[in-house]
């Protein structure tokens, strides 16, 4: 019989491949596999936000506002998170997997930094950026994109 323990690993590696396939449709690219990811969560845990490859994707389970129109091109979930590289603006994430629950919570007032992104938790919402300058602001009340 199969434990939680040993079943957990294989659910990772499942949910890291599916993301990184993801990503690359929703792109148009193709993505190098994913290695051990460094992530953090929002104390609250209603978003979540993990590096790997030059990307940083960050996710939000619930939500005030109303997300953008799902593309014909996405089969899957749409308009509840962002990736950025280290230079370019934001794009929305089609997703068959989650970033949230990942890692640890960076407490509000406080800063991630990892490689080109920065990304600080406040009590009124997520804000992450890039080493351009560009980023986004992720609350359950809204969301904006610079």
């Amino acid at each position: 019989m199969k434990t939680k323990d040993s079943i957990m690993p294989a659910l990772r590696t499942l949910a890291a491949i599916t993301a990184a396939l993801s990503l690359a449709f929703a792109t148009n690219q193709a993505l190098p596999a994913r290695a051990a990811s460094p992530s953090f969560r929002t104390p609250s845990g209603n978003i979540g936000c993990e590096a790997f490859n030059g990307y940083l994707r960050c996710d939000i389970g619930q939500k005030d506002w109303r997300s953008p129109r799902r593309p014909a091109s996405c089969p899957l979930a749409y308009g509840d998170s962002f990736t950025m590289t280290a230079k370019r603006r934001p794009i929305w994430t089609c997703h068959g997997d989650t970033a949230l629950h990942l890692g640890g919570a960076l407490r509000y007032g406080h800063t991630w930094r990892r490689g080109p992104f920065t990304c600080t938790s406040r009590i009124t919402g997520l804000t992450c950026t890039n080493q351009r300058g560009h980023g986004f602001f992720l609350s359950r009340q809204s969301y904006r994109i610079f």
